[in-house]
């Protein structure tokens, strides 16, 4: 069975700093975003923006990022 991994692209903010974003269904998004020195998960749909994980390495948030959408099907 083939699984599709989630498509990640960089956002680059005014103040420098590189957001990772992958799409998710019902115009929903991860983000990865850079925090104290390590990476933070977020997942932000029409009802809210939460934290899914916190003091990541990017590896690793893009990888609870991927069970989260095995998990609730959020996959594009």
């Amino acid at each position: 069975m083939f699984v599709r991994v989630l498509g990640w692209t960089e956002l680059r903010r005014d103040d420098g700093a590189v957001i990772d974003q992958a799409s998710a269904r019902n115009n929903s998004w991860y983000m990865i975003v850079p925090e104290a020195g390590a990476f933070t998960l977020r997942y932000a749909s029409q009802s809210g923006s939460y934290v899914l994980a916190r003091n990541l390495t990017k590896d690793a948030a893009r990888a609870e990022a991927e069970r989260h959408a095995d998990r609730y099907d959020t996959r594009t």
